[in-house]
């Protein structure tokens, strides 16, 4: 009986061929995400706000209604509470607060970002909201 094979053994399935990846260190990949970082409440703050607008993702329907689990969390919130000029502003941060907000870590850097001096190049809120943004910061802060 012969178990020798004439031709070689098929590759797994599950194996790639691998990612092609740029050498880089540490402290160079946090200064370009530092840099570069999108994220919902990132800003770019060397950035003029005329290039702000060309750097800004795409608008989504939620950035312009309230979604079910934002109005859910607004109305668990006490009535004083609740930031009705965002909501109506900006309403996209109402959706993106929402689910950070059992989040506690996540909730406070939200927020001290939204407040946050590193806001260089942007307009600023409307003072109604920034009183609303101001009175979720202090609520969370009790917890």
């Amino acid at each position: 009986m012969n178990l020798s094979r004439t031709s070689a053994p098929a590759e797994p399935v599950w194996q790639d061929k691998g990612l092609d990846f740029e050498p880089t260190d540490i402290e160079d990949a946090r200064r370009v995400l530092d840099a570069e970082s999108l994220a919902q409440f990132d800003v770019a703050p060397l950035v003029s706000s005329a290039r702000w607008k060309t750097l800004r993702r795409l608008s989504l329907p939620t950035d312009r209604a309230l979604t079910g689990h934002a109005i859910d969390w607004l109305t668990g919130l006490p009535p004083k509470l609740r930031p009705e000029n965002l909501s109506v502003r900006f309403p996209r941060i109402v959706n993106a607060l929402a689910e950070v907000w059992e989040e506690p870590d996540r909730c406070h850097a939200a927020l001290a970002r939204l407040l946050g001096e590193e806001r260089k190049g942007r307009e600023g809120f409307p003072q109604a909201v920034l009183q609303e943004l101001v009175a979720l910061q202090r609520w969370t802060q009790l917890f």
